[in-house]
């Protein structure tokens, strides 16, 4: 199954309860099937509220599901389309979010995430945190995070893609980048 992981699901709760204060508003990029969705949730301030922008419709059906059997369909909103559309079209609605988890086609996390700060959805504070930066990797979108309006660091970390059963495979290393918008 294709999802965040153990290792980094662990990583991304740790460094979401270091924020100064539980997430309010939070947006994620890149569904699937709603692991990474349910270990935000359960980390948001009360009554926050986690909206998903997932572009395949039967990924967002079953996260959906997994959500609602979880017990935290009144805190995950799942939104369905290609998020360069979809951040347009609702953008202004969600308004400035305190969290943002990109985990969706890695050629669109810089172009996404300039279109939120645009939007105004990323805002000074806002924690950004992208997945698979090093492998299979966000080369533009790191150099980015890396400018002086950012306050950037990496957390090491297995690739999550489990291919345990083929002979002589060992997993790649990667990393999650956690990005604090300063400006």
């Amino acid at each position: 199954m294709y999802k965040l992981g153990d290792e980094k699901g662990e990583i991304l709760e740790k460094e979401i309860a270091k924020m100064d204060a539980p997430p309010k508003n939070a947006l994620e990029l890149g569904t699937f099937l709603g692991y990474s969705a349910l270990r935000t949730a359960r980390r948001l301030a009360p009554g926050g509220m986690l909206h998903c922008i997932e572009f395949n419709p039967d990924h967002a059906q079953v996260a959906s599901q997994v959500i609602k059997y979880a017990g935290l369909a009144d805190r995950v909103q799942i939104i369905v389309g290609d998020s360069s559309k979809v951040l347009l079209q609702v953008g202004k609605s969600i308004g400035p979010v305190d969290y943002v988890l990109l985990d969706h086609r890695k050629n669109l996390y810089l172009p996404d995430l300039q279109t939120m700060e645009k939007l105004g959805l990323i805002v000074k504070g806002t924690l950004v945190v992208a997945d698979n930066v090093i492998y299979p990797g966000t080369p533009e979108y790191l150099e980015y995070v890396g400018t002086k309006s950012w306050d950037t660091k990496l957390v090491a970390a297995k690739f999550e893609y489990d291919l345990w059963w083929k002979e002589g495979w060992s997993p790649k290393a990667d990393a999650l980048s956690f990005s604090r918008k300063l400006m």
